[in-house]
């Protein structure tokens, strides 16, 4: 291979000279380099200077790996005296930083791999051929005029905590822009007494005007004091969950019932994972899905789509799935299964009917009717005397109004916030664990960016995404 063959594979610039390759061994490759220019500018005043004060020793910087080989440039620098000012000084080829021993292409690929979410530093390291000091210190260095925190809020906000498990405690808090989709901050804790002080220095905490998140009594409080004329709209994932889980629990409370005899039908049926997968699934369609599927029906009837529109609720649950029975395996329909399921118990049955008349109200009702059908349900559950049901019902009638809340034309959900916290998770279990938060919120915020630059108030506020500085 040429020298002018190496030039073109590790991008260097014209005025750039090899002087020799060496192997070092099968992994390690150095490049001599120098430059061919005559004169140098001075940083000082600014001129050309072409006396040559004298010679540096050379410095060996790392530069990006070639294949699976180590590439090291072995730089020879020159001391150039200035005519006018008498500075002496360095001849900069643009390989990399003053007295730093990393080049800057190796440090570009070192920021960009550490917006991949499923890279560790030290899976980073190890591709940059560094350590993995060296690219700490590297994103540390681009992360420094990162705001420490937000200034100005969107009209509407969302929060919720996820697990981190860091010095500061258990829970961190998450902050997002669930119109535009935008992270807005992270937060060491839940506490009430931190946010309470975190949002009282937001300028414009009173012009926000809805805040979703879950049925946490600290951050209604947290709601009511910072942001006074906002309206606290509940999670709908939130609170459906908590009336699955009561069917759940009528579920697991038989499974208990049964299990003296783990031979008997009620109890194998009871415990089996397909039929509690059965028992939590909906079997409404939502709105979004019947008319994606009337427009694809339409536009099928009027031949402008060949492929028959997928119906995802009959294709589900005319599905079939295998079980075996007499020692054989035969197909059932999951219709089929649950309905067997359900008759084996009244009182599974009419919790699943609650749960499903609960689905049905939070996804087909409008506004207006939804605090009067609420309550009718919250009666019916009363009614039935199904403890797990009735606690479930406790909390929903205790948080109507805010439910309530959510069934407002614009649909609010945490939908983007609990993405997102699947998203810090998988950083956190990467890394199993991060001690120092501040590094872990820098991480964190730059993946879900994609950006180093922090982003403006003002970018955020009109939903503009954050533009990315270095690539």
């Amino acid at each position: 291979m040429t020298k002018e063959d190496f030039r073109k594979i590790l991008n260097l610039e014209e005025f750039i000279d090899i002087i020799k390759v060496e192997t070092e061994d099968e992994k390690t490759k150095c490049i001599h380099i120098k430059s061919s220019r005559k004169k140098a500018r001075c940083p000082k005043c600014n001129n050309f200077s072409k006396k040559i004060h004298d010679y540096l020793k050379p410095s060996k910087i790392t530069y990006l790996k070639n294949s699976e080989e180590e590439t090291y440039l072995i730089v020879y620098k020159r001391r150039f005296e200035c005519k006018y000012c008498k500075k002496t000084f360095t001849e900069d080829l643009g390989i990399s930083s003053p007295k730093s021993k990393i080049s800057h292409k190796t440090k570009q690929l070192i920021l960009k791999l550490c917006m991949d979410r499923d890279r560790t530093l030290t899976a980073i390291a190890k591709e940059t051929n560094t350590s993995v000091s060296v690219v700490r210190k590297t994103f540390l260095e681009a992360t420094n005029n990162y705001p420490d925190n937000i200034e100005t809020v969107p009209e509407v906000i969302s929060f919720d905590e996820t697990s981190t498990y860091t010095q500061e405690g258990l829970y961190s808090f998450v902050l997002n822009d669930p119109i535009h989709k935008i992270t807005l901050d992270i937060l060491p804790t839940r506490k009430k007494d931190y946010l309470i002080d975190y949002f009282l220095k937001v300028k414009n905490r009173k012009s926000v005007k809805v805040v979703i998140c879950d049925l946490y009594r600290p951050y209604y409080e947290v709601v009511k004091i910072c942001f006074p004329k906002a309206i606290f709209v509940a999670d709908p994932f939130h609170y459906i969950k908590y009336v699955t889980k009561g069917l759940d629990d009528v579920r697991i409370r038989l499974v208990h019932k049964y299990e003296d005899n783990k031979r008997s039908k009620e109890y194998i049926m009871f415990k089996n994972r397909t039929n509690k997968s059965l028992l939590l699934k909906s079997f409404n369609e939502t709105k979004a899905e019947l008319k994606i599927k009337q427009e694809r029906q339409e536009k099928y009837d009027k031949g402008l789509i060949k492929q028959k529109p997928y119906d995802k609720f009959n294709d589900y649950w005319y599905g079939t799935i295998k079980i075996k029975k007499n020692n054989q395996f035969v197909e059932i329909y999951r219709i089929d299964r649950l309905q067997e399921v359900l008759n084996m118990n009244s009182e599974l049955l009419e919790a699943y009917n609650l749960k499903e008349e609960f689905l049905r109200i939070t996804t087909h009702v409008k506004y207006k009717d939804a605090k009067r059908q609420l309550k009718e349900w919250v009666k019916q559950c009363y009614d039935s005397k199904i403890p797990e049901m009735v606690e479930a019902t406790n909390t929903i009638n205790n948080w109507i109004n805010e439910i309530v809340n959510s069934f407002k034309d614009e649909r609010y959900s945490n939908g983007f916030t609990e993405a997102n916290n699947n998203t810090i998770t998988k950083i956190v279990d990467r890394a199993y664990g991060y001690k120092n938060f501040k590094f872990f919120r820098l991480r964190t915020l730059v993946i879900l960016h994609k950006s180093y630059s922090g982003g403006s108030r003002k970018n955020i506020e009109n939903g503009q995404k954050h533009k990315n500085q270095f690539f």
